[in-house]
């Protein structure tokens, strides 16, 4: 990860930076790393420091990051605070989006700052294993091997997705009191209580990625509490 900076201040964090050079007709070409001038963030031109001039462009310098430290650091600031509201930081945003290692208690009290489907689909890049994304309000951990590039008809609450994609609920004790409520494809475990559409259930054995709701009939899994 690197941080744009202009004149000690910070102007933003990318991932990997587009680098550009100024054509002899005056526009901008994408080019290799050592034959750049300058490079392109959030819809500008700036020139990188110590490069030739390009015209009518602030000038900007690249700091390579650590960027486990940098979410690490986000990541404790984040959960330590009181439950986000309002508007956040696109910095603290950009970290939570990009991490593989949030915890899911802690992804759960901050779902607003992940990546909706929606934008998942726009961006249409890489989601690296144990990246979490927001789908409809539920979300869900990227658990493939290597990750995965969304698809339109493979959203992450559709049908045979569950070696992709597993819903997160950490927020509930599991207890008869404070029920887990029951999504399509989530870890349910062994001891545990579950509710859907308002009867309670216990879990008589562990059904990682369970497709079996609880008011399914037969099933010797479920118990109604």
């Amino acid at each position: 990860m690197f941080r744009i900076t202009k004149n000690g201040a910070s102007v933003g964090m990318i991932e990997a930076p587009t680098y550009i050079k100024q054509h002899s007709n005056g526009s901008f070409v994408l080019c290799p790393e050592p034959e750049a001038s300058g490079i392109a963030f959030a819809g500008s031109v700036y020139h990188l420091l110590g490069r030739e001039p390009l015209e009518n462009a602030e000038t900007v310098a690249l700091e390579e990051i650590d960027a486990g430290r940098e979410i690490a650091e986000a990541q404790e600031a984040v959960t330590t605070s009181a439950r986000l509201t309002g508007q956040i930081s696109v910095a603290a945003r950009l970290y939570v989006q990009t991490a593989a290692d949030i915890p899911d208690a802690a992804a759960l009290e901050m779902p607003s700052l992940f990546r909706t489907w929606v934008e998942a689909l726009a961006e249409g890049s890489l989601l690296a294993q144990g990246t979490i994304i927001n789908d409809g309000s539920t979300l869900y951990r990227v658990v493939q091997p290597g990750g995965v590039t969304p698809q339109e008809h493979q959203p992450p609450h559709g049908e045979g997705m569950l070696a992709v994609y597993r819903p997160i609920d950490a927020t509930h004790e599991g207890t008869q009191d404070d029920p887990i409520p029951y999504v399509f494809g989530m870890d349910c475990r062994q001891g545990k209580y579950y509710s859907l559409a308002g009867a309670l259930y216990l879990c008589k054995t562990d059904m990682p990625a369970c497709v079996w709701p609880p008011d399914t009939a037969g099933l010797w899994q479920w118990e109604v509490a």
